[in-house]
């Protein structure tokens, strides 16, 4: 019976021990997350899983807006690891210790305190010419300067629709290779056209399906993303177009003119570009004729274009629905429209049309990405899509998925959503720290105090010093 109370006592005491030292070690853990409201960058010792982790970054206290839901995920500690997001954390895990408890001390490891703060996804800008588009328009200084904007502002990811191929794509392995600071491009070369609408924009002009092919097969072979085709080309050549560049494995962008949306969608085209898609086809027939009779109409007289269509017409439902059923993305690009406007203030009336266009492709389930188009009409990179989301709000479009539209659809569409768009374990660690909470207002998506690109914390002032 002595021997049985000295065991007990013993068990009981043991357990005592290993409590209170398991209670002293969950103390310790989350007195270490009660810093001062503050984003200064401090040390901690961190324990690991093992020794496979050599330097982690830890978010704490962190108000997470993930990009798949329209609600604040609140106090949660994010774990990075390298590039990728290893954890995440509510605060009153109670498996914290046991994740923990047998990882060793790490002297690495880095602590912001987020109290306060909300994350989201970094941004994409999915029309962001960054090798220039007219023609000899190449500046490597004004790309660089480009490209070290967009990043400062939170767009860790841009879609290059169109531009020297060399060059372009240049820069997008100069980007990857960490030899220029920028985010991550995806790029189309040259603009494939024909001679009936000749733009002075960067181009390859091709009279025939053989010439079209040579000039995917050189464009695939220089390592583009995307082939964009341009407002000259005829159905038939955009529907070989879009055969040849995915029998190379290669997405088609359309700006187009002589062929309109709904053909193009239902050819299988993958981006369109561009809310207001000018052409005489969507358009009723006596519509059409006018829009022809008037000067001629052609592919960038969107005033004409947007004083004529209807957007409840039969023709432009038929579009719609050709969207939707094939997949096809687009960035309505409101800031080009909301600039030509503000050059053509006899043109205020149609600003809202634009807006309603916006609103029912939104509506109808067109995926929509955000694009800006910089730098045509002089607009600066990075902010501009910070305003280009303003303006899809004022759309309609419930703020709660303007922030889907400018990181999850962009991951989407570009075919990355399984490692970067959301934030969430496993994905690669591309997100913004914003000081107030973007869900009630857009606007406080300028509020940022930090990036993080790929898991690395980006020195804002010294990035936008060049």
């Amino acid at each position: 019976m002595i021997n049985y109370n000295i065991k007990s006592l013993v068990i009981f005491l043991t357990l005592m021990i290993s409590y209170t030292l398991c209670c002293c070690a969950f103390t310790t853990f989350k007195e270490t997350t009660a810093l001062p409201n503050t984003t200064v960058l401090g040390k901690i010792k961190l324990i690991q899983n093992n020794t496979h982790y050599q330097s982690l970054l830890v978010l704490y206290n962190a108000n997470i807006i993930d990009g798949n839901s329209d609600k604040v995920r609140p106090e949660k500690t994010v774990i990075i690891n390298e590039s990728r997001i290893i954890d995440i954390i509510d605060k009153n895990d109670t498996n914290i210790i046991s994740k923990y408890r047998n990882h060793k001390n790490d002297t690495n490891s880095t602590l912001i305190d987020l109290s306060g703060k909300f994350i989201i996804p970094g941004l994409f800008d999915t029309h962001a010419h960054v090798a220039g588009v007219l023609d000899d328009s190449f500046n490597q200084t004004l790309s660089e300067e480009m490209l070290r904007k967009l990043l400062a502002y939170g767009v860790t990811t841009t879609r290059n629709p169109g531009g020297p191929t060399e060059q372009s794509v240049g820069l997008k392995e100069n980007v990857s290779s960490e030899k220029i600071i920028g985010p991550q491009i995806f790029t189309a070369g040259r603009l494939l056209n024909s001679p009936l609408v000749p733009i002075p924009f960067v181009e390859k002009k091709v009279n025939s399906i053989e010439d079209l092919g040579e000039e995917i097969d050189n464009q695939a072979k220089a390592g583009v993303d995307f082939v964009k085709t341009y407002v000259g080309l005829t159905p038939d050549l955009v529907e070989e177009a879009i055969k040849k560049a995915h029998s190379h494995g290669i997405k088609v962008i359309g700006h187009l003119y002589l062929t309109s949306w709904t053909d193009a969608a239902n050819m299988g085209i993958d981006f369109l570009t561009h809310g207001v898609p000018v052409n005489p086809h969507l358009l009723s027939a006596s519509d059409m004729e006018t829009f022809e009779r008037n000067g001629g109409g052609g592919p960038f007289d969107h005033f004409l274009w947007l004083k004529l269509a209807d957007i409840d017409s039969r023709e432009i439902n038929e579009m719609i629905n050709a969207l939707v059923k094939n997949n096809v993305y687009v960035d309505p690009t409101l800031s080009i429209y909301e600039a030509m406007i503000r050059n053509n203030p006899t043109e205020q009336n149609l600003w809202p049309k634009i807006l309603q266009l916006t609103k029912k492709m939104h509506d109808a389930g067109v995926k929509v990405t955000s694009g800006t188009d910089i730098p045509n009409f002089g607009l600066v990179a990075g902010k501009s899509l910070h305003h280009e989301l303003e303006l899809l709000e004022d759309s309609g479009i419930p703020t709660s998925e303007v922030i889907r539209i400018a990181t999850r659809n962009g991951a989407d569409s570009l075919g990355i959503l399984n490692n970067t768009g959301t934030i969430e374990k496993g994905k690669q660690a591309d997100m913004i720290v914003l000081s107030s909470n973007p869900l009630k207002d857009i606007r406080n998506i300028k509020d940022i105090e930090t990036v993080i690109d790929n898991g690395k914390i980006v020195d804002r002032k010294k990035v936008l010093s060049g």
